[in-house]
């Protein structure tokens, strides 16, 4: 099958620019977020762009986010059973939210109503540019003609294979959301902690461990990826941020000392998982061995 004959879809957790996902011909169904008691929807960042929105996060914005409305999933399923297209949808990771449920749910729904339609879901395990990564991959494979059965099992057999590490600025995020104490945070903040962090096997986030200082953090992200990432010289590699356009663009020239790269593509990290992270995240992502538990 070519691109035209099945639908390649994800959700905006992807993080991918606007103008790559229209190049690309995916579908992308849009979580809601709420900000300074407001909802919106993250269009990739078309009617709010991520400076505007993490400048609301500095001025002391905490927003909130939920999860794709059914309708939405929905919509997309229905149409393309209407219009005989099978279609594959990836997923933001069930380790961090109930969307893959969601989209199984209606999936169940929509083949209720049209028994011959073709709808798979796949759980990424990823989120932000971890799992941008991922349905950027698979649309360059669907492009270069792989059937839609073929796509599905690279990506269920490859998906353990993308690794994710980032560090934060400010650890205030993470108190906010229950995954720190408010001692920690204190404390981190009193000790100029920027924590790395990464997706583990199960797409959750976790601690990796603390660093002192925010070029320490750049070099321990620089090191993670000395040590894991494999084959870089004939693969893409993703450096996304929070707006943080000076210190991603210092650890791209970090990753291009430690190893040869083919591409390297930044983008930012919209609102979806900046809600919780707060501004001045900076991710790496790329290819490597399993991720760990």
């Amino acid at each position: 099958m070519t691109r035209s004959s099945y639908v390649l879809a994800t959700d905006s957790c992807c993080d991918l620019p606007r103008e790559l996902v229209e190049e690309l011909g995916l579908v992308v169904l849009e979580f809601p977020f709420t900000l300074d008691g407001e909802q919106h929807f993250d269009d990739l960042g078309t009617s709010m762009p991520p400076a505007t929105f993490y400048a609301h996060m500095r001025n002391g914005s905490a927003p909130t986010t939920a999860q794709v409305p059914m309708s939405r999933y929905l919509d997309a399923f229905r149409s393309a059973a209407v219009d005989g297209m099978p279609l594959l949808f990836l997923s933001f990771s069930s380790g961090l939210s109930g969307t893959y449920d969601a989209a199984v749910l209606a999936r169940q729904t929509v083949l209720a109503e049209h028994p011959d339609a073709d709808i798979r879901v796949v759980d990424t395990l990823a989120a932000s540019a971890h799992q941008g990564l991922l349905v950027l991959e698979a649309a360059r494979r669907r492009d270069d003609g792989a059937p839609i059965a073929q796509l599905e099992a690279w990506v269920l057999g490859n998906t353990q294979r993308l690794n994710a590490y980032f560090t934060i600025d400010s650890l205030a995020a993470l108190r906010r959301g229950g995954r720190v104490s408010d001692w920690a945070a204190v404390a981190g903040t009193m000790l100029d902690v920027k924590p790395i962090l990464r997706v583990n096997g199960e797409g959750e986030l976790v601690i990796e461990r603390p660093v002192r200082g925010r070029k320490r953090s750049l070099r321990a992200l620089a090191d993670i990826f000395a040590k894991r990432a494999v084959d870089s010289a004939s693969s893409t590699v993703v450096v996304a941020h929070a707006d943080a356009e000076d210190d991603a663009a210092a650890l791209v020239a970090l990753l291009r000392e430690r190893a040869e790269i083919c591409q390297v593509l930044t983008f930012d990290i919209g609102p979806v998982i900046g809600s919780h992270t707060g501004p001045g995240m900076v991710a790496a992502v790329f290819w490597g061995p399993e991720r760990e538990s």
